[in-house]
């Protein structure tokens, strides 16, 4: 189905300067994300188009599958998206650090 990019959340925590877009709901993201990401969520991404960033870019939720869905809309609109998979729990499963809003 499709030819999504994806890339593993190893590759994605060597990419500096590719913008890193959160399409977990508002609350997910403030309990914890991938730092620098932008939470964008996938139930307003169609009112939220014009944040996304002019070229290449990742997108990330929990677990792939909502990030997956997203990209394959995004595609289908010509922007250039690249799913994280394994998502969200698989950047923290590997120890990797999280950023919390400031309380």
């Amino acid at each position: 189905m499709g030819s999504r990019k994806t890339i593993t959340v190893a590759q994605l925590a060597e990419r500096t300067e590719t913008p890193l877009i959160d399409v977990r709901e508002r609350s997910e993201f403030a309990s914890g994300h991938v730092p620098g990401a932008v939470n964008l969520p996938m139930s307003e991404i169609g009112d939220l188009l014009h944040e996304l960033p002019d070229g290449a870019f990742d997108v990330i939720c929990q677990l792939g599958g909502r990030s997956a869905r997203v990209v394959e809309a995004l595609e289908a609109r010509g922007y250039d998206a690249t799913n994280v998979e394994g998502g969200t729990a698989e950047w923290i499963a590997e120890g990797r650090a999280i950023e919390t809003p400031a309380s």
